[in-house]
């Protein structure tokens, strides 16, 4: 029988969700000797995937479920203590049911599968290279998510203008979407989302034009479910365009019947 787990940090009052990213040496038996120190340290591991970085070392990213009195920091110091171990990175999960961990997997509220990302930019480039307006129909794709993840939120949590953007944020770590810094002044809808190692910009090659309108899409429906006014987001610097990062501008749409041009905002 196959246990259900939630990456929930507010599922056991006398827990938190704690997520380590271990760079380790991949020698023979490295891997259970992380686990079995880990539960030795009566960390328990809820969610966990492996990626080899080259032939020599790999990462390994876990949420575990750590009592509120451990203090997480001389925690990750001991892992990194360990031989197999080089480098320990370590936060805590403020926010959760991203992840049910059962088959089929689960992904805020539907089932999700895991894809290579790029498995989903060729489609995106397809869309790109053979669809007239693609840009709009990706913004639009996006939109729907990012309504979705709002209202499935919304559903399981309080969600206020404190905690609404490191929601946000959260999720786009846990699903390996990049890694958000947002500044969104909540009275006048206005600010920015910066991206930093998007997986669509990151995938997708050098581009002349950005080429991230899912993720805005994605915003603009997060933030239109939320505040409950139409946003608009526009994508004004990507990375495959040869920019450092991605940047997101966020407004009040205007008044518009197109919803695909208002959200993008194109009517001034």
């Amino acid at each position: 029988m196959v246990r259900d787990l939630c990456m929930f940090a507010g599922f056991n009052e006398d827990s938190r969700i704690v997520w380590f990213k271990i760079t380790y040496s991949k020698e023979p038996g490295s891997l259970s000797i992380i686990t079995d120190f880990l539960e030795k340290e009566n960390a328990f591991i809820t969610f966990g995937h492996i990626d080899n970085i080259t032939q020599k070392t790999g990462e390994y990213s876990i949420f575990t479920e750590l009592k509120k009195d451990v203090d997480m920091e001389e925690l990750a110091r001991k892992i990194e203590g360990l031989e197999v171990v080089s480098t320990v990175e370590h936060g805590v999960s403020e926010f959760g049911m991203i992840y049910s961990v059962d088959f089929p997997l689960n992904v805020i509220g539907v089932r999700g599968v895991m894809a290579r990302a790029l498995t989903i930019v060729d489609i995106i480039k397809t869309l790109n290279q053979s669809v007239p307006h693609a840009e709009g129909l990706l913004t639009l794709s996006g939109l729907r998510g990012g309504t979705h993840a709002a209202k499935y939120f919304k559903s399981i949590m309080p969600i206020n203008d404190s905690n609404f953007a490191s929601m946000l944020a959260e999720l786009y770590r846990a699903v390996g979407w990049g890694i958000l810094e947002i500044d969104c002044n909540p009275e006048t809808y206005e600010g920015k989302i910066i991206v930093k190692e998007s997986f669509i910009a990151d995938v997708y090659g050098g581009s002349d034009q950005p080429v991230c309108a899912f993720m805005s899409g994605y915003f603009a429906g997060y933030l239109t479910e939320y505040f409950g006014k139409n946003i608009s987001v526009r994508e004004v610097s990507c990375k495959a365009t040869g920019k450092n990062v991605c940047e997101h501008i966020i407004s009040l749409a205007p008044s518009s019947p197109n919803q695909e041009h208002q959200l993008r905002g194109e009517i001034r």
